[in-house]
């Protein structure tokens, strides 16, 4: 029996091979991103969720008509019910972007990326780390509903720390100037969800 993620990465090669030499019109994949979220992460035991707060940094660059290179940092501390700072995550992860004009202002994207995710856990006494090495898919489409307004739907599928996750996500933007625009999103799997303000500026 074939595994659901290798539907996946089957229709990732599809598209990357279907977008080569096609150029988006209308929607940019050459910008710097800086992003504040809010996450809540249910638990199972005593204390039945975490919340955390948290930084981004994620920048993509263009290299032909149809790819783009992607680096994407984050930092997350979670605290506790007792607002006890407990745990602090970071994910890196370095990937490459495929994406195609469908229609006018509609692009459809897909991104490959290896991630490195740290998580440090501590009790107030004593602390411990772990990192591991993963890959996350990210497949999603980018609407101009109007000059000034974007809308954008994606689901991913990450594969660290000897799980796998599927997540989804929707992220409204608005232009305030031609490169200058604000986001809010929203992201969500079976055990997070992240409201996300985020700033990009069009290189």
């Amino acid at each position: 029996m074939i595994k659901p993620s290798s539907y996946r990465i089957f229709g990732t090669v599809i598209l990357l091979l279907f977008a080569k030499n096609i150029m988006a019109e209308d929607i940019s994949f050459d910008y710097v991103q800086a992003s504040y979220f809010s996450d809540t992460i249910a638990l199972d035991g005593d204390v039945s969720e975490m919340d955390g707060t948290g930084i981004g940094f994620l920048l993509s660059l263009g290299f032909s008509s149809a790819f783009a290179m992607t680096l994407a940092v984050d930092s997350t501390t979670f605290s506790s019910f007792q607002d006890i700072s407990v745990d602090t995550s970071k994910r890196t992860a370095l990937g490459i972007t495929a994406h195609t004009s469908v229609v006018s202002k509609t692009d459809i994207f897909a991104n490959l990326s290896v991630i490195k995710a740290e998580i440090t856990a501590t009790d107030g006494v004593d602390s411990r780390s772990e990192s591991d090495f993963g890959g996350v898919i990210k497949m999603g489409v980018r609407h101009l509903v109007t000059d000034d307004f974007e809308l954008e739907l994606n689901t991913s599928y990450m594969s660290v720390f000897s799980a796998t996750v599927n997540s989804y996500a929707v992220d409204t933007r608005f232009y305030l100037r031609k490169r200058w625009s604000l986001g809010v999103g929203y992201f969500v799997n079976d055990d997070q969800e992240t409201i996300s303000l985020n700033l990009r500026v069009s290189l």
